[in-house]
């Protein structure tokens, strides 16, 4: 059920990326030669046992971390610390508290000199309006329930252009209700934009409603196991879970994923 990547030059290159922490028992090692092509527009989810890594490598291509072996490159150059070319959100919302959900959004805009005010006002609104608040651009974020603050932060990294967008499990700490709304919020939005996505999750079900590919992680250290081509056609909605297809992808990925907890008890 492997997925191929074509022949199309890669978005995202990921060659033999290690990563070793000094702990008080010694070495950890985190990641184990990670290999990965991503192509432009691909929507990857990244799935797997606590602790194997996901979050790591995430932030190695973000630039927040170095590798210790390996590299990463976006559009042919190498990653060297952070860079608005990558826009992140993180399961915790990451806003400044003093500031509204207009200028949060702005935040990152406020960084090209080559734009106006209004430029940036007008770019700002764009995207608080695609996530739905354009009535909240005043307020600020204490102001905001879990789930609109996650909107504010979506519409942050989407704001400066990135061209590419890294999501460490941005749903995990909201409700049900609010994570399936946000999930069907954040599929129209890929459709429209076609930004190349890499998201962290733990579940299944939202990994194959988002994904055009699942990479499954193996226990620490992290490898990848396989890439499960998620071979639904967009568009996707929440019904899509009442496929038979839909139904199989999930029972092996959560198998493959389950295979690798319990080598973690071990």
């Amino acid at each position: 059920m492997a997925g191929e990547t074509g022949n199309l030059t890669p978005k995202v290159q990921i060659k033999g990326v290690e990563k070793v922490y000094e702990g008080r028992n010694g070495k950890v090692v985190a990641l184990n030669g990670i290999n990965l092509d991503i192509h432009d527009n691909e929507f990857i989810c990244v799935v797997g046992p606590s602790g194997c890594g996901k979050s790591t490598l995430l932030n190695i291509i973000a630039g927040l971390h170095e590798a210790t072996a390996g590299e990463v490159l976006v559009d042919g150059v190498k990653v060297e610390g952070t860079g608005v070319d990558r826009g992140v959100v993180f399961q915790q919302y990451a806003l400044f508290p003093w500031l509204t959900v207009e200028k949060n959004v702005m935040f990152g805009l406020n960084l090209r000199k080559d734009l106006t005010k209004q430029q940036r006002e007008e770019i700002a609104m764009k995207y608080i309006k695609m996530v739905g608040l354009e009535k909240f651009v005043h307020a600020y974020p204490k102001e905001l329930s879990g789930g609109m603050k996650q909107r504010v932060a979506i519409a942050r990294a989407y704001a400066v252009n990135p061209s590419l967008l890294l999501m460490d499990e941005p749903f995990g700490a909201l409700d049900a209700q609010t994570r399936t709304q946000l999930q069907s919020e954040l599929l129209k939005t890929w459709e429209e934009e076609r930004k190349t996505c890499f998201f962290i999750t733990h579940d299944v079900e939202e990994a194959i409603v988002l994904a055009s590919k699942v990479v499954i992680m193996s226990a620490r250290p992290g490898r990848i196991k396989e890439i499960v081509d998620i071979d639904i056609p967009y568009p996707r909605t929440q019904e899509t879970k009442m496929l038979p297809r839909f139904t199989e992808l999930k029972n092996y990925i959560w198998n493959m994923v389950y295979r690798e907890y319990l080598e973690v008890q071990k």
